[in-house]
């Protein structure tokens, strides 16, 4: 949804900024760049402080799932030098 939200608000930022540059008259465009690029902006600000708008969703680390496999030996002689034969 934020993702609508970011391209509609710099589609119109773009177009703002063509109009004016193309009839080189900004009175009537700026106030449109400035709102839309502000409110640009303010949706990767609030993306940050709420925290939860991360793209990656998966609960494993790899610091968790390493952890468990390196202790794993004991079935196979463990510390005693003897292997899985």
């Amino acid at each position: 949804m934020k993702n609508i939200i970011r391209t509609v608000l710099l589609t119109v930022l773009i177009v703002a900024i063509f109009k004016g540059v193309s009839t080189d008259q900004w009175d009537s465009s700026i106030t449109v760049v400035i709102v839309s690029g502000i409110l640009f902006l303010v949706t990767f600000i609030s993306a940050k402080s709420s925290g939860g708008s991360s793209a990656y969703t998966g609960s494993d680390s790899p610091v968790s799932s390493s952890s468990n496999s390196s202790h794993s030996h004991t079935d196979c002689g463990g510390d005693s030098g003897g292997g899985c034969d």
